[in-house]
């Protein structure tokens, strides 16, 4: 996490240095800047303060935004914390509704023309699914935003104000949905697949149960576990494509903000990100494993 980003040629320095206020500064006002910006030493003396920097809770100082790390992660992460909020009943609903579909009559029309249409999707990127959508809806179709977070002028209303921060955020994620709608639907499939030749589902179905009721009973809930234990995983797939997402659609997330700092050798900050979304990550998939946990030893 400290090394990595220093491997990258060139550093902040670098990036100051391409201005012209910059460029006639003398070697030791060069190597002032240097030690201001954390850069001198050693590479094991730079990761070194690093560490010790972040256990003490201290995720440094942004120079080149003028700001502390935490400071602008705290403003950013709930713009991406939104996007994955709306992203995941996207998917999951999707997902989920579309998996049991095809699983329930496997080889059937429909059982193949979901899951041809699907193998499809796969095989797109997430970043030309974003760029799809945003092609469709700035040029063919243009009813929703596409770039930013929020109005240009924003409303001082708060309804008409989230109904708007709702807009911006929709495009995003449906991208970032349309990214792992694909993964549960196979999951699903294939479960739901297995149920349909289990003998309380066949003998359901002998008795004339079907339509809404079996889909909720017969295999939505005994596919809860396997639902949510696939959040585990989703929850850092999410994340990963957020930083494609983000810059695309110009929304100000910790994607945008991690993929700036990656432009700017910006250690700090690509630090201070990083440590944040994997703290996240394995607090929300601890999380979700107890649920799986709890799901799967129910009644």
């Amino acid at each position: 996490m400290s090394v990595l980003p220093r491997l990258l040629p060139g550093d902040a320095l670098d990036v100051l240095m391409d201005s012209d206020v910059q460029r006639d500064l003398q070697e030791s006002e060069r190597s002032a800047l240097r030690d201001q910006l954390g850069l001198g030493g050693t590479l094991i003396e730079q990761v070194g303060r690093d560490l010790m920097r972040l256990l003490r809770g201290d995720f440094g100082y942004s120079h080149l935004h003028g700001a502390p790390v935490s400071r602008l992660l705290a403003d950013a992460l709930p713009w991406t914390a939104l996007l994955i909020a709306l992203a995941t009943p996207i998917f999951l609903g999707v997902g989920v509704i579309f998996g049991i579909e095809a699983g329930r009559r496997p080889g059937a029309r429909l059982d193949r023309i979901i899951t041809t249409a699907m193998s499809l999707l796969a095989s797109v990127p997430p970043f030309v699914t974003a760029m799809a959508l945003l092609l469709c809806f700035a040029i063919l179709w243009p009813i929703l935003p596409t770039g930013g977070a929020e109005p240009l002028f924003p409303a001082e209303a708060p309804w008409p104000h989230a109904r708007e921060v709702a807009r911006h955020a929709l495009l995003p994620a449906c991208a970032l949905a349309l990214h792992e709608v694909v993964r549960y639907f196979f999951v699903v499939r294939g479960e739901a697949a297995g149920l349909s030749r289990r003998a309380f589902v066949i003998n359901a179905r002998s008795r004339g149960i079907s339509g809404w009721r079996e889909r909720r009973d017969y295999y939505g809930r005994n596919l809860l576990p396997v639902i949510c234990a696939r959040l585990s995983q989703s929850v850092a797939t999410l994340f990963t494509a957020s930083l494609f997402v983000e810059v695309i659609f110009s929304y100000p997330g910790v994607g945008s903000l991690t993929y700036q700092a990656v432009l700017d050798r910006d250690y700090a900050l690509l630090q201070g990100a990083i440590a944040v979304l994997a703290a996240l990550v394995l607090s929300l998939n601890w999380v979700f494993d107890a649920l799986t946990d709890i799901l799967a030893h129910r009644g």
